[in-house]
């Protein structure tokens, strides 16, 4: 199932987290407890997309390419491969760290993924 996304203020209601300090905190204890099961680039790419994720805590609509290779974030000479980035989706998904849907415009084609953080079970 594909979800519209038509503005800023469909993706706010995905957020779970009230505020970036609480997503922060979650995001640290689910790292804690998961981070050996990642590789290095793997771990890269999950770092930037919590930071990418900081505008509305917990939650990323960027393209693939944006968040692999993160000029913004100067980690240019660290950016990761899409096969690298996906495989890192795939394992935050199959621990329960992260859900992502995907998003559809007015045509119905779809334009990306909505990355949405999920809060650390017991916390």
């Amino acid at each position: 199932m594909r979800i519209k996304i038509d503005s800023e203020m469909d993706i706010l209601e995905y957020s779970q987290f009230h505020d970036y300090e609480e997503f922060k905190v979650n995001m640290e204890i689910w790292l804690i407890d998961y981070q050996k099961k990642f590789t290095r680039g793997e771990i890269l790419g999950l770092n930037q997309l919590i930071q990418l994720s900081s505008k509305i805590p917990g939650v990323c609509h960027e393209a693939m390419r944006t968040i692999a290779c993160c000029k913004d974030l100067d980690l240019r000479k660290d950016a990761i491969s899409r096969s690298t980035f996906k495989r890192m989706i795939w394992k935050c998904i199959e621990f329960k760290i992260l859900t992502a849907y995907e998003t559809e415009n007015q045509n119905g084609a779809q334009i990306g993924n909505l990355y949405v953080f999920n809060p650390y079970p017991s916390f």
